[in-house]
């Protein structure tokens, strides 16, 4: 804005003229112009054949939350500008290549002529410089986003061993921050050879000890079913997400909106187990306090998030009372640098605030980055916030060390984002899209689309700090872990972006770089020999499983979803890159779907009703009909639908197939009812068996002797 002095009484009109400087004959399309550059797409196709054409709200909403403002004509070109400065600097901010292969280094025009130095810098140090003369490469004109045509220069970049580099033009900055990914994900050497194994799928909150349960699944029960399902010859334990919650407000138990992806949920530690220091005089008199609680709270059917907090703080307050300084903790501290000392900050602050939710914060405490902020954080309670993170991480790693023996080891699950007031979203800032959502388009199982409230990363900001941030994502969620499923992988390559107050079918997609966000992918993956998973359910874009497929990422199948036209698919059908599975945690278990449970709770929770209600009825009753035809193909028994069903997946090539502990526990309502959130308990339900017998009752007994006998470990 310029200012402009006006006499009193004077007029002014103002006539908004075309930019020629930006070479466009007039602003006309300038937003649809802004929004494909930025990623944004025209329109969709829901899973029904119809078309959704993106509206301009729409696209204006994402835009801004992409810091590409285009309520005007002149926003959208100055938008379209600013793209076009980003695509013409000096260096790109990020370069993704395969091991082994070479690359190509688009320079700008800046850097189109003359003689070059290039170094290139190791990430644990070492520098090479290269020599690139005045004739060498590539000169070709290239058009940017505001039509302008550009000479760019492509250059070579000889092979390199995997690994993260910067590379610089004579050391100046800008440098460009290079990823060089290996060709695939690891995969263990057994089933790299045609070996398969078997896992038991938990949800950690669930299960039970017999002895010492403190009215949550823990990590200390996590051990137990390791072991257990070791000695049935599983090869692998899966788990829900064990991303940290919101202290401050227990009630929010969805692991899949987590507060932070990138640390653990103090909640599952146990609290009589090391490296708690239990000798303690006054951890042995918390303990002692809390035992009646925690046995009241141990006979409940569905987990009591505020009180199982409640009676565990007054042990760990203890426990950190009488903590001293311990060299193992504070490498832990060290190794987590300023992400770990942030997200402790976050904790600290909002325990001392009205509100947990950073956004109603002060301002100076809303910028994680902002030096007021380890001002306000108290030193105790921020050193108490790590401290749960080294006893959560040790009591983790414990668990993972009783896993040894197995081929693969913990499974563990990585949300498709985390909620927008909490630590994750606080330490992210701008590299996060906020004012949208991430969500899916209409579905038979939600006819408006869904709204998830998880704020989608800034595909501009993910380049321009050479994901890192998403590579230390991954690393976080691969310690102490021998396969890790991504949720909605599909969002490595595009996610549908609802804006604030729409509903699901306002939204439109939004693309990622699917291959730059692969090579992140297999190199953390190679690095922690873990195996990778992507979740790959729903609407599904042309070409994604097979660039997953390509990088040895496992598709995830499940039997009711897997069909070749109206019928369920064969075994034989299957592919060899997958995991196969009977349920999720977001359908019925193998009882409750036969039995129609998950049908008659929708009913009564009001979701389904009249005619609805009788067409999902008899199209359970269809389906029903096309597993039996199935099994009698198969020729498989229909009086143990159990066995039978996860028989059909023993039969598949899928290098893994997985049981739920549910089904192992004859559960029959399941975890999670989507569509609701407080009309039913989701995520608190916990198994009627405890993790010492949930192996041996004789439903579940022959499922694993089965398993057992068709699947190498």
């Amino acid at each position: 804005i310029y200012p402009l002095p006006v006499a009193p009484r004077a007029v002014v009109l103002l006539r908004e003229v075309p930019d020629r400087r930006r070479g466009r004959a007039d602003a006309g399309g300038a937003l649809a112009r802004l929004a494909a550059a930025a990623g944004i797409a025209p329109g969709w196709w829901d899973i029904a054949g119809r078309h959704y054409a993106t509206g301009d709200d729409t696209r204006r909403a994402l835009l801004r939350a992409m810091h590409l403002p285009a309520d005007t004509a002149a926003e959208a070109l100055d938008g379209l500008a600013r793209l076009s400065e980003e695509a013409a600097a000096p260096v790109p901010p990020a370069l993704v290549m395969r091991a082994g292969e070479g690359g190509v280094l688009r320079l700008g025009p800046a850097l189109a002529e003359g003689a070059l130095r290039l170094a290139l810098v190791h990430e644990h140090g070492g520098r090479t410089l290269f020599d690139v003369a005045a004739g060498a490469g590539v000169v070709e004109p290239v058009a940017t986003p505001d039509g302008r045509t550009l000479p760019m220069r492509r250059i070579a970049v000889p092979p390199l061993p995997a690994g993260r580099y910067r590379l610089g033009v004579d050391d100046a900055e800008p440098a460009c921050l290079v990823t060089v990914a290996p060709p695939c994900c690891h995969l263990p050497t057994g089933l790299r050879a045609g070996g398969r194994a078997w896992s038991i799928a938990a949800q950690l909150y669930s299960l039970r000890r017999a002895q010492g349960d403190q009215g949550i699944g823990d990590l200390t029960a996590l051990a137990e079913l390791v072991r257990a399902a070791g000695v049935a010859g599983a090869g692998a334990l899966g788990l829900n997400p064990l991303h940290a919650l919101f202290p401050c407000d227990r009630d929010r138990a969805s692991p899949y909106q987590p507060s932070d992806r990138r640390f653990l949920d103090a909640l599952h530690i146990d609290v009589a187990a090391s490296p708690l220091p239990l000798d303690a005089p006054g951890v042995r008199a918390a303990l002692a306090r809390a035992a009646p609680r925690f046995d009241a709270l141990a006979t409940r059917g569905l987990v009591d998030y505020p009180a199982v907090w409640q009676a565990k703080c007054g042990v760990l307050e203890a426990a950190f009372a009488a903590f001293r300084p311990d060299p193992d903790f504070e490498r832990f501290v060290a190794e987590g640098g300023e992400a770990l000392l942030g997200f402790a900050r976050f904790e600290a602050i909002a325990a001392t605030q009205p509100t947990a939710d950073w956004r109603e914060w002060p301002a100076a405490l809303r910028d994680a980055s902002n030096p007021a902020v380890a001002a306000a954080a108290p030193p105790e309670r921020v050193r108490f916030a790590l401290f749960l993170q080294w006893v959560a991480d040790r009591q983790l790693a414990a668990a993972a060390a009783a896993a040894g023996g197995m081929a693969i080891g913990l499974y563990r699950d990585l949300a498709v984002g985390a909620a927008p007031d909490g630590a994750e979203s606080w330490a992210a800032g701008r590299a996060l899209m906020h004012g949208v959502s991430v969500g899916a388009p209409p579905d038979p199982l939600g006819p408006d689309g869904q709204v998830w409230n998880l704020p989608p990363p800034a595909p501009r900001a993910m380049r321009a700090a050479g994901y890192a941030p998403f590579a230390a994502l991954l690393r976080a969620n691969m310690r102490h872990a021998g396969a890790l499923r991504i949720d909605h992988v599909m969002g490595l390559a595009r996610l549908f972006v609802v804006p604030e107050g729409g509903r699901g079918q306002d939204g439109t997609y939004l693309a990622y770089p699917l291959d730059d966000l692969l090579g992140q992918v297999a190199l953390e993956s190679v690095r922690a020999r873990c195996l990778v998973v992507g979740e790959d359910l729903g609407t599904v874009p042309d070409g994604i499983r097979a660039a997953l497929a390509g990088r040895d990422v496992l598709s995830y199948q499940v039997l009711r979803f897997a069909h070749d036209g109206d019928d369920l698919r064969p075994p034989a059908r299957y592919p060899v890159n997958a995991v196969a599975c009977a349920a999720t945690h977001d359908i019925a278990t193998v009882a409750g779907w036969w039995q129609g449970a998950d049908i008659e709770e929708r009913a009564a929770l009001g979701l389904l009703g009249g005619e609805l209600l009788e067409a999902e009825r008899r199209g359970r009753a269809d389906e029903k009909d096309r597993l039996l035809a199935l099994l009698r193909a198969e020729g498989l028994p229909e009086d143990d639908l159990l066995l039978a069903v996860h028989a059909l997946l023993a039969r598949t090539p899928c290098r893994l197939v997985l049981v739920q502990a549910d089904d192992l526990a004859g559960e029959v309502v399941g975890v999670n009812l989507p569509g609701t959130d407080r009309e039913r308990p989701n995520w608190r339900r916990r198994l009627g068996r405890d993790v010492a017998t949930l192996c041996s009752t004789p439903p579940a007994a022959a499922v694993l002797a089965m398993l057992r006998e068709h699947l190498l470990r």
